[in-house]
């Protein structure tokens, strides 16, 4: 026995006809029919006298009907408390987001989410993207936001925020400098500072420098890092390059905003998205999160447009 049947049955008790019953419950006739014969062969006895013209409930199918009417009624109210709950914006959010995005994303946000939502109680992670999987799954976090996509089988939500272009940051001491937009093709690896291998950042930018056939080289100095501010200053005194996402050159100084070059061809970007499990019961502050997210963030990196993604090689 199901709420939709009882609903059905419902219909024909008020239309007497199955024909007016299936059109109010946009079904077909026949179908149903069948609906209301498989309640009536579970309950064990004749709902509706289908004699009649018009058709009309049984006595004892009165006598089910009645207690079913406050049943369905209880139901709606149930869906209707639910929506309150999803309309309660209050509660703890605990979010793991990606290293490379964090320091330049929280800022835009988290003013004009405190004035919307105060009752929302953020707490931030800065996680790399497979910790923010298990910890989603282990349920010590709520969502992530991380670069999409990822190559997984779990049954995860994912909801795309906005998409950001890469840049490349060239020091004032590299030919590059005096260049509007540079060619991958020409960038030479030893002169190229990256993040730590396993940073979904990194392996975008290992993609982007593959598909032109970079020589990877030793460089004689390696610096392990996570931060792109931290490489950004090794550009700024010792010279090189590096890549970075669009966010991140919002906050270079006026001082330094020249040493942001265009990478030249196609746009290549990254997505950003929220991911969570579709059964977290905070999903409803997560959206709000989300909404609050793409009213802040530049307009420029809302559209996807002819961007070329650049995928992340996460697996989890």
């Amino acid at each position: 026995m199901t709420l939709q049947q009882l609903e059905y049955a419902f219909h024909l008790r008020k239309t007497g006809s199955f024909s007016k019953a299936a059109k109010k419950a946009g079904l077909s006739q026949p179908a149903i029919s069948q609906q209301i014969t498989k309640l009536e062969n579970e309950l064990g006895f004749a709902v509706f006298d289908r004699q009649t013209k018009p058709i009309k409930a049984t006595p004892t199918g009165r006598r089910f009907l009645e207690r079913a009417q406050m049943v369905l009624l209880e139901a709606q109210q149930l869906k209707e408390f639910a929506l309150q709950l999803e309309e309660d914006v209050e509660g703890s959010l605990t979010v793991g987001i990606i290293p490379t995005l964090a320091p330049y994303l929280v800022p835009f946000f988290i003013q004009d989410l405190q004035e919307k939502h105060p009752r929302i109680k953020l707490n931030v992670q800065e996680m790399m993207t497979k910790d923010i999987v298990r910890g989603i799954l282990d349920g010590e976090l709520n969502g992530g936001i991380i670069s999409t996509p990822i190559a997984s089988q779990l049954a995860f939500q994912y909801v795309p925020l906005f998409f950001e272009k890469f840049f490349l940051y060239v020091s004032y001491k590299h030919p590059f400098f005096e260049q509007p937009e540079v060619s991958l093709e020409d960038i030479r690896t030893e002169d190229l500072w990256l993040l730590n291998e396993g940073n979904c950042f990194s392996d975008q930018v290992n993609n982007m420098c593959q598909l032109t056939r970079l020589n990877k080289q030793k460089p004689q100095l390696e610096y392990g890092s996570n931060s792109i501010e931290a490489l950004r200053r090794i550009v700024e005194h010792k010279g090189g390059l590096t890549f970075l996402p669009e966010l991140a050159t919002l906050n270079v100084s006026p001082s330094h905003e020249d040493m942001i070059k265009k990478i030249a061809g196609p746009v290549r970007a990254r997505e950003i998205s929220m991911i969570f499990l579709n059964n977290d019961p905070k999903k409803h502050l997560l959206l709000k999160l989300n909404d609050v997210i793409q009213d802040n963030v530049p307009k420029s990196v809302l559209q996807k447009g002819e961007k070329l993604l650049v995928k992340t090689n996460v697996e989890v």
